[in-house]
């Protein structure tokens, strides 16, 4: 039984600091802010960031007053993604795109400027698709 009991006492040592170690070097390691961090910067051409500026900032960003277009899309923390969300994200645009869900209906009806064109939603996929794959390889 003393043998079992000072075998248990080394091991967990040993078990908890392989953990620390592995969560502050490895594969599950974290920011100061417990997230896992964005494993690539991405760039976002002048072209698309105007398009977001154009359709897309006035609601999703951090500063909107609608709760609901925030908690789904923060274009003002877009890059800060993990690699793993900011892929997710980027299927997310290209499906809302190409089922022309955005901007919404009723937004239009009052700032029909803010619509996207048939080349802004090209543009849009394109730069999304591609830049997921980038970040998959």
């Amino acid at each position: 039984m003393k043998m079992r009991k000072s075998g248990l006492f080394i091991l967990l040592p040993v078990l908890a600091g392989t953990f620390l170690l592995l969560t502050a070097f490895g594969p599950f390691s974290t920011n100061s802010t417990g997230e896992v961090p964005p494993a690539e910067t991405i760039t976002i051409p002048d072209d698309i960031q105007r398009i977001f500026d154009k359709s897309c900032f006035g609601c999703h960003n951090s500063e909107s007053t609608s709760d609901k277009a925030k908690k789904k899309l923060l274009l003002d923390q877009f890059t800060e993604l993990s690699k793993v969300k900011l892929i997710g994200k980027l299927g997310e645009i290209v499906e809302t795109v190409e089922n022309n869900e955005m901007p919404p209906e009723k937004f239009l009806s009052k700032y029909p400027d803010k619509a996207l064109t048939d080349d802004e939603v090209k543009r849009l996929k394109e730069w999304a698709d591609k830049t997921a794959d980038d970040l998959m390889k």
